[in-house]
């Protein structure tokens, strides 16, 4: 009798996940995308304070549901570790589920890590109370996908971080040319980097900001921690500046280098020391200046298209003429302790910041 009902259950299940996603998920009209435009720029950095900065990881996994989920350990390793390091914020950000260890302290944050579907489009979401557990399971369409972010954005005072894109077939490219209502992207992680899709978003108008995380599922092994991160701007480690910051672009990538020789202590040590060296960023009409502290290498400015508008060996200021082509230049560098730290861009805009619209359902 139970084999009987399973034959007819699981097929029935199985068709209607089919006819949910691509039949009455609602199709969307979306726009030509076109890059940023403007007279004037949004400097994300603008008021920049050095001494406000602090290191955060949003991206973190334990032993979750049972032992199902890819995960060891529990929260307290989490913030241990990167407690030790110095970090202002450690979220926890397990599959659908919030974690409330912590709670209660300022720097506590909700997190989650959303997307059940196998190709791995997932969405971190900081900030949301409660999770969104819908999801389209199977292959998905620039429909779903769009649908997805519409749903997980509906809560007005979150954050919506499209993660790791690169990640089997979770996001392509050039969904990045469309997609909206979703406010940064894990360019950086522990498994691969993406600026290819962060360089499309952006050459298409999307103001969306750089996260870089460690995607741990470990924190007990010490080589799986303080590998990326993000610097905040949050003077006094608020979950209220913390959030300003992401949905502002007041964070800055890190890639943290990794050396088999160096101890955890040494680690820790380094961290702890580091800074972006940033003294000012500005821009107008006719110029785009970064100055530094100190002389950096491996210094790189991109612009529209992806395309490399000026590099150095070493330098310490960059001073760059804006062309009426230049929609958006963004900078990465390297300081001398080898930490390399990218910078969100400076783009035209027309007084919408951000990436978060109206739906725009067929």
């Amino acid at each position: 009798m139970l084999k009987r009902a399973l034959l007819f259950l699981i097929p029935g299940i199985l068709a209607w996940l089919l006819i949910d996603q691509y039949i009455l998920c609602p199709d969307y009209r979306f726009e030509s995308p076109g890059p940023f435009k403007g007279e004037t720029f949004y400097n994300p950095y603008e008021g920049y304070e050095p001494s406000a900065w602090t290191l955060a990881n949003m991206h973190a996994h334990t032993s979750s549901w049972f032992g199902l989920t890819n995960g060891k350990g529990d929260a307290k390793d989490v913030h241990e570790a990167y407690d030790s390091m110095g970090y202002g914020f450690h979220l926890i950000s397990e599959y659908q589920k919030i974690s409330d260890y912590g709670k209660g302290a300022p720097n506590y944050i909700t997190a989650y890590e959303h997307g059940l579907n196998l190709p791995k489009a997932h969405q971190l979401v900081v900030g949301s109370e409660r999770s969104v557990w819908k999801d389209y399971l199977f292959p998905q369409t620039l429909a779903n996908r769009q649908h997805m972010l519409d749903m997980l954005s509906a809560d007005t005072g979150n954050v919506v971080v499209v993660n790791h894109p690169a990640m089997r077939i979770g996001y392509n490219p050039a969904d990045m040319k469309f997609l909206y209502n979703y406010d940064c992207m894990e360019v950086i992680n522990s498994y691969e980097n993406a600026f290819h899709y962060w360089d499309t978003a952006l050459s298409n108008g999307h103001m969306v900001f750089i996260v870089g995380n460690d995607d741990t599922h470990n924190a007990g092994n010490r080589r799986a921690v303080g590998k990326f991160a993000t610097l905040l701007h949050a003077p006094d480690r608020t979950r209220a500046q913390a959030l300003r910051s992401l949905r502002e672009g007041r964070t800055i990538g890190v890639q943290i280098p990794q050396d088999t020789t160096m101890s955890f202590a040494q680690k820790i040590a380094m961290l702890k020391a580091a800074s972006p060296s940033i003294i000012s960023v500005s821009a107008d009409s006719s110029l785009f200046r970064v100055r530094f502290d100190k002389i950096v290498s491996d210094v790189v400015v991109t612009g529209q298209g992806g395309v490399v508008r000026w590099q150095a060996d070493s330098t310490s200021a960059i001073s760059l003429p804006i062309l009426l082509a230049d929609t958006y230049l963004r900078v990465s560098y390297k300081t001398p302790d080898g930490i390399r730290y990218h910078l969100n861009p400076v783009c035209r805009f027309q007084g919408v910041i951000g990436n978060r619209r109206s739906t725009q359902q067929l």
